[in-house]
């Protein structure tokens, strides 16, 4: 499970599990890809990545601090924003009766510069 954090934490592309059981595999060859799987599900649950869908496939990042997404709903690109005031500010307003939020996911949908044209 070590590897597979390492890794994501390494990269800024917001890997599948197909992607991410391809670089690991290269410092453990007998892992298989339902293990990879199983972690990152896993690691997902536990809040250590995060874990977003992307036109019909899991994708994951090893950056669990608040920050955004934006997605383009064309190609699948993912690009983080790090604003920490908007963060902060969504949770600030929120009332949810009893209820303490701890972090907010905020994603934006659209297309990216290349789509655009």
């Amino acid at each position: 499970m070590e590897k597979i954090h390492d890794y994501l934490r390494g990269v800024k592309t917001h890997p599948n599990a197909e992607i991410v059981y391809s670089a690991v595999k290269k410092d453990i060859p007998t892992i298989t890809l339902a293990t990879v799987y199983r972690n990152l599900n896993k690691m997902s649950e536990c809040g250590e990545i995060l874990r977003l869908e992307v036109n019909g496939e899991y994708r994951f990042d090893g950056n669990n601090c608040m920050h955004q997404h934006s997605i383009c709903r064309k190609c699948g690109e993912i690009i983080d924003f790090f604003d920490d005031k908007l963060s902060k500010a969504v949770l600030s307003k929120f009332n949810g009766k009893g209820f303490d939020p701890q972090t907010v996911c905020i994603t934006y949908y659209g297309l990216c510069k290349k789509c655009r044209k």
